[in-house]
């Protein structure tokens, strides 16, 4: 009985008041002049949010690098936090809250959440209810032009569904498949030399078997590719490995690698935002036209960011001229525009994640001109851009395939498709090159 009467006091003690508010003296509310019914303003920590890991990649027409933070030592946090003069005191008020104010506000029932609602899931494919007779046209004529102009950014089921969207008709398909760009997750931007270096180096770590080490996502990211997302660099390891793999590419005409005209230098495409005499035309006018055999409309086409605003600047070199500039003298221009950017030491956000710490530029006071000028030129071979390229397509049996396409359409745009002038492989190859030695320079 005693151990009962213990018992039911302790748990008498234990339950909290339910809305008893501390005592506060009337000589501090006097001084500061506050009211009895007001409450002690509290300071609580602030709510330390998670942070973004990458593991999802942006969506839209720009590009978003990746936030790469430096490692922080906690040691070192937790001595900083010792250091802190706290002003207010952390006391919270845990007592339950009673009255019509204080109840929990729920959303109303919505019907159409039910978990024996409609299937939600989006259809892709749905063969036509016609016969495909020629399936070497389709992939001539909408696969591959798709794949080698948006250096494939458009995956093939995207692709898939705008044709089924369009009743299965090529022009239409064609004429609005840029639209799937604001959808769809941003353009990949190509690796610099020195990135492209050190991902084949850490690539090619071995152990002292000689078998290749599985190198996680992470430390690539990291060491190599810090301004990209962890799910970029996914997908770029399986392609450089693929790449790798594949050897010799095939050698078929119609699935060969096109010389593309890139879309911001179309002629077609570009006739709303700058005025242009060139014939040039990218893969989808061209496929458009042998197709439908008229040219392709490109009302509204849609450009990302990085390619609208290179259609900007070329209109705005064009007025400065007051003549026609090609699309190579614009190029040239561009490039060398960086090219003076660095070597006066000037570096972007993103280019800061890419250069290696020790070539950083360092304060303009610390630097002669010759000094800064030999920097930037480490930094203008550092930042060169090495693409890797796209897959190749091989099948075999392509003599015997090359027989059998035999229909007008298919012959006419392999007549439009042409060999690339550069390898790119032979940039990937180019570098892994030797090191140069470092340059060391000094302070004054």
């Amino acid at each position: 009985m005693m151990f009962r009467k213990l018992y039911i006091m302790s748990a008498i003690k234990s339950t909290p008041s339910i809305a008893v508010p501390a005592k506060k003296s009337r000589r501090l509310q006097q001084k500061s002049g506050c009211k009895e019914e007001e409450t002690l303003e509290t300071t609580l920590a602030p709510v330390v949010t998670a942070k973004t890991r990458g593991t999802q990649i942006p969506i839209g027409l720009g590009h978003t690098p990746f936030p790469f933070n430096e490692k922080v030592s906690l040691k070192a946090i937790r001595e900083q936090k010792k250091l802190e003069v706290k002003m207010a005191p952390n006391a919270k008020d845990n007592s339950v809250k009673v009255g019509e104010e204080h109840q929990a506000d729920l959303p109303d029932f919505n019907p159409s959440l039910e978990c024996d609602g409609q299937d939600r899931e989006e259809v892709m494919w749905r063969p036509s209810p016609k016969t495909f007779d020629d399936h070497e046209s389709y992939q001539a004529a909408y696969f591959l032009p798709i794949w080698y102009q948006f250096k494939g950014q458009i995956p093939f089921d995207v692709a898939l569904q705008n044709l089924m969207h369009h009743d299965y008709d090529i022009g239409k398909a064609l004429e609005t498949v840029d639209g799937k760009l604001s959808t769809l997750p941003q353009k990949f931007k190509d690796l610099a030399k020195v990135q492209m270096r050190k991902f084949r180096e850490i690539y090619e770590t071995r152990t002292k078997q000689g078998v290749r080490m599985e190198i996680p996502t992470r430390k690539l990211q990291e060491k190599a590719m810090r301004n990209y997302h962890i799910a970029e660099v996914q997908g770029f390891y399986h392609r450089f490995e693929n790449r790798a793999l594949e050897g010799s590419s095939c050698t078929c005409p119609v699935l060969a690698h096109p010389e593309v005209v890139p879309r911001w230098a179309c002629g077609n495409c570009t006739k709303h935002l700058k005025p242009t005499t060139t014939e040039d035309q990218c893969l989808i006018c061209l496929n458009y036209k042998a197709v439908t055999g008229t040219t392709r409309p490109a009302n509204n086409p849609v450009f990302t960011d990085e390619e609208l605003q290179k259609i900007l600047n070329w209109k705005k070199v064009e007025e400065q001229a007051e003549r026609p500039v090609s699309k190579e003298e614009f190029e040239q221009i561009q490039k060398q525009s960086k090219i003076d950017r660095l070597l006066r030491n000037e570096l972007t956000e993103e280019e800061r994640l890419i250069v290696e710490p020790g070539q950083l530029p360092h304060k303009k006071k610390n630097l002669t001109g010759a000094q800064m000028q030999e920097n930037g030129w480490n930094l203008v071979e550092q930042l060169e851009e090495c693409p890797l390229g796209l897959s190749v397509f091989r099948q075999c049996n392509c003599d015997a395939r090359d027989h059998v396409i035999e229909n007008a359409m298919s012959i006419e745009i392999r007549k439009a498709v042409k060999r690339k002038s550069v390898d790119e492989e032979k940039q990937v190859q180019n570098s892994n090159a030797a090191k140069k030695p470092r340059r060391v320079l000094k302070r004054l």
